[in-house]
């Protein structure tokens, strides 16, 4: 097999779509190629401009390139615009540190020609070379990236897209937007993980707690099967612009299957309309008063599809109709052997939870009214009649304020950051939907979601067969020998984490007890000027220590139990060691230096792993007390 179709092959495993582009072409007309008398040096000339890639010595130029990027020898992942000859890129896949290499090339014949030339095809199947053209770089396909390898966001601060030469400074717009897309997904994964841990810990306290509760409903499994087979699903969320939707709404509703947002429930009950289906998915109690303040009758006959991790309160406030839980895909939820709860609510908001129920349950159609994801031109943030008020949000001071594109295009319209968050979640789940779904916005306002067809709601209501009424929904609870055999797992799974937790939580405790002895006694000689008597193999000793708990990351169990819980103080830790670990030392003072910055960075890392390994520990204690 020769070197390209090698490439190709690999190319097909990994990239389908630049495989598919690639066996398009039969030959080079773009460019033409200058072989030196080695292969190492050869040349590309743009016949339509009359340039060539490199302006000298094509083998000198990358290694010159390969020299210069000495400074980033530590760095594992690195990013460049432009493929060149790829020669260069062929030296830095030799360092070992380099965990991926991301590659992106405007043209396609230049890929074509390096790929005929040498060999990747190891380093593609292996994910350390990513080959992107340029073409292909919307912002799913870059936030793709981050999602394969998430160690990959820790190194955010590192990030820079390097332009390869001056040759690809006619494409500097598409690099530009390519940058954007690249900065916009740090950014998205760095406020993805939250800033506030008693977030996630309530939502472990309360997963728990309710699992005797869960264990009684009908699965997820069911669920979605029942669900199967039907046309159109409606999307009901509280934007303002609902209100003018709900005489066709009200029209319509014999015919579609209506997913109703928790808070658009009561909006619904005034306007004499009975969804199918109501979600919740958040942890607070405020939750609950959109059943408090919603008549009991309305509540019968619908399924309301919550996480296991919603409030007591709101499970109490729903006193008629089908309960049915669900588990959101966190770590902690997905090892109770309970697979057939889960496992839905990857996004942020209610609404995202019911497009992820839409395309499991594989309907035709799907429309959302009322995503506005901004303010309205008078400044409301939700629906008339909604529960906590029209104007529950804000808008921001002007220097604050976060503007998006608009429904319809032509302008832009005022967000908030968690609103803009729901919109890329919603982008991205639409991106990836695995089937080809009908999704259109017929919310005739607010912003505009990438991948969903603008569509007045009257024009989608006469698209609804109206032949005959949808049929019901019925599913199956499990039987009394199921739920107590659920229950003991359980049970079991919740001692399981406690004692698991309890011994890792002791060896993160004494390798801290460890770093701060030795990190006071720093301080002494330090006030003594006395540095020079440090012992420094027990640098080396710690930094290994150190790293030995780092280990515990790569342990399925222990990332599953802690990292919802840490995460939101540990990566933005991590964002900063990142930066220590990829300083390059010349000598071995540096050496030591970078060491002992290292050991300082990870006292307060070890405290405050500890401590919300402790924090984890209770709340499945406090949550067994419940049952």
């Amino acid at each position: 097999m020769d070197i390209y179709q090698k490439n190709l092959q690999a190319l097909f495993k990994k990239d389908p779509l630049l495989f598919a582009k690639l066996k398009a072409i039969k030959e080079n007309k773009k460019y033409e190629v200058f072989l030196g008398n080695d292969s190492a040096n050869f040349n590309l000339l743009d016949k339509e401009t009359n340039t060539p890639l490199f302006e000298k010595s094509p083998l000198d130029s990358s290694l010159e390139l390969y020299k210069n990027s000495e400074i980033h020898m530590l760095y594992p992942y690195l990013y460049y615009f432009g493929l060149g000859n790829g020669v260069f890129y062929r030296l830095l896949l030799g360092n070992g540190n380099l965990k991926r290499l991301v590659v992106i090339e405007p043209e396609i014949e230049i890929i074509f020609i390096v790929l005929n030339l040498l060999d990747f095809s190891t380093e593609i199947l292996e994910n350390r070379l990513i080959l992107l053209h340029a073409s292909f770089c919307n912002y799913n396909m870059i936030a793709s990236l981050f999602d394969m390898d998430k160690k990959s966001r820790l190194y955010a601060r590192m990030y820079d897209l390097k332009l390869f030469n001056a040759y690809y400074e006619r494409y500097s717009h598409q690099m530009i937007e390519i940058n954007q897309h690249f900065t916009r997904a740090l950014e998205h994964g760095a406020i993805s993980v939250g800033n506030d841990a008693k977030d996630a810990l309530i939502g472990i306290k309360q997963h728990a707690a309710n699992l005797p509760e869960v264990i009684k409903s009908p699965s997820l499994v069911d669920f979605v099967n029942a669900l199967k087979n039907r046309d159109t699903a409606i999307i009901v969320s509280t934007g303002p612009s609902l209100n003018k939707q709900l005489p066709l709404l009200k029209e319509i509703a014999p015919y579609a299957t209506l997913f109703c947002i928790d808070a658009s429930f009561p909006i619904l009950a005034r306007a004499g309309i009975k969804p199918d289906i109501v979600l919740s998915l958040e942890r607070v109690d405020l939750t609950a008063k959109f059943y408090e303040e919603t008549p009991l009758d309305f509540q019968e006959g619908v399924i309301f599809a919550l996480t296991s991790i919603v409030h007591k309160r709101l499970i109490q406030a729903i006193q008629k109709g089908v309960k049915q839980f669900s588990f959101r895909p966190f770590g902690y939820t997905n090892l109770f052997d309970l697979h057939q709860y889960g496992y839905v609510g990857i996004g942020m908001s209610a609404a995202n939870m019911a497009y992820e129920l839409v395309v499991h349950s594989r309907f035709k159609r799907c429309v959302f009214i009322g995503q506005d994801l901004s303010f309205s031109q008078s400044g409301n943030s939700h629906a008339s009649g909604a529960i906590y008020g029209d104007r529950e949000i804000k808008p921001k001071k002007d220097k604050d304020k976060i503007f998006i594109e608009k429904y319809g295009g032509n302008g832009e319209v005022e967000t908030t950051l968690v609103w803009k968050l729901f919109l890329e979640f919603f982008e991205k789940d639409i991106f990836n939907t695995p089937y080809k779904l009908e999704v259109i916005n017929a919310t005739e306002g607010g912003a505009r979601i990438k991948g969903t067809k603008e569509m007045p709601f009257k024009e989608v209501c006469e698209k609804i067969d109206k032949s005959k009424p949808k049929p019901p929904i019925n599913l199956i609870y499990p039987t009394r020998s199921e739920q107590a055999k659920n229950l003991k797992i359980a049970k079991q799974k919740c001692e399981e984490i406690i004692k698991y937790a309890n011994e890792k939580k002791t060896q993160v405790e004494e390798a801290f007890l460890k770093v701060a002895e030795f990190l006071e006694k720093v301080e002494k000689l330090h006030e003594k000027n006395k540095l020079e008597e440090l012992d420094f193999k027990e640098l080396e000793y710690l930094s290994a220590e150190i790293d030995n708990i780092k280990e515990l990351f790569d342990d399925k169990r222990f990332n599953s139990y802690f990292m919802d819980a840490i995460q939101s103080y540990i990566f933005h830790q991590e964002l900063h060691i990142a930066e220590i670990v990829c300083k390059k030392t010349n000598n071995e003072y540096e050496l030591r230096a970078k060491q002992l910055e290292y050991i300082y960075a990870h006292k307060y890392w070890l405290f405050s792993l500890a401590g919300g390994m402790d924090c984890v520990i209770e709340a499945f204690k406090m949550a067994l007390k419940e049952w």
